[in-house]
């Protein structure tokens, strides 16, 4: 595993080889969208608000279930499906190998420390970026336990901002009802993804008023669900949150 200023950060180099990448959108098409729509039937609104997106670029959503990476994926057009890594928590399906591995091969998933020692984790995103690799990112940090959306940490923010790429909004609506954290088998229920416009950072914005910004244009996108704010700490039990 290399370590860049004596801190370990996991590349995986392996799961984003061209071979790799042929067998996950195999595998995707095949099995895990098939799967996913035995219980969740998937509609995607404004798209095509995607369509002049031309490079790499910063996903950001809501996080309200364990299945949201896979849903987002599906969501998303194939030219970025197919290049982009899921940021995940170290301490969550990371702590076991199986699941870290079945994470790896079917969305891509990246671990990133809850607490310190994330800096090269963040510093390894950004070289994706730049290397036309995109992010998705649950900005909240953890997994709702209201189904209301929670503050955004700024993590997104910096990755976009100090490698120059858009970020764009995206609200899932539906995942609470179908699997939340508290339920181990999935409900059968209709599910939407709605984008919104691709946001770049404006000259007198810093990281926390850039995020802030994106938070906003979830929020609008959710409607009415957006104003709910999911209290502090309700999510304690999952542990601290993401440096992000």
């Amino acid at each position: 595993m290399p370590t860049m200023n004596g801190e370990a950060v996991d590349t995986a180099l392996w799961a984003r080889t061209k071979g790799m990448r042929r067998m996950r959108a195999a595998l995707q098409s095949s099995l895990l969208f098939p799967a996913l729509s035995s219980f969740c039937r998937l509609s995607v609104r404004d798209r095509e608000l995607l369509r002049d997106l031309t490079g790499p670029a910063v996903f950001v959503a809501n996080h309200v279930s364990a299945l949201d990476a896979v849903v987002l994926a599906e969501a998303l057009p194939p030219r970025y499906r197919h290049r982009s890594v899921v940021v995940a928590a170290a301490d969550s399906i990371f702590k076991r190998k199986w699941e870290a591995r079945l994470a790896q091969v079917t969305v891509d998933a990246f671990p990133i420390p809850r607490g310190g020692g994330a800096r090269q984790h963040l510093e390894y995103l950004k070289d994706l970026l730049r290397d036309n690799w995109s992010v998705i990112i649950f900005p909240e940090g953890r997994l709702t336990a209201t189904g209301a959306i929670g503050a955004f940490r700024k993590g997104g923010a910096i990755l976009a901002m100090d490698v120059g790429v858009p970020m764009v909004p995206a609200y899932v609506d539906g995942m609470y009802d179908v699997l939340p954290r508290f339920r181990r088998v999935p409900r059968p229920g209709r599910v939407t993804v709605t984008f919104g416009s691709p946001l770049v950072a404006e000259p007198d914005e810093d990281y926390d008023a850039f995020i802030a910004r994106v938070e906003s244009a979830v929020r609008q996108l959710a409607g009415p669900k957006g104003i709910e704010v999911e209290p502090p700490g309700a999510s304690r039990s999952e542990g601290p949150n993401y440096w992000y």
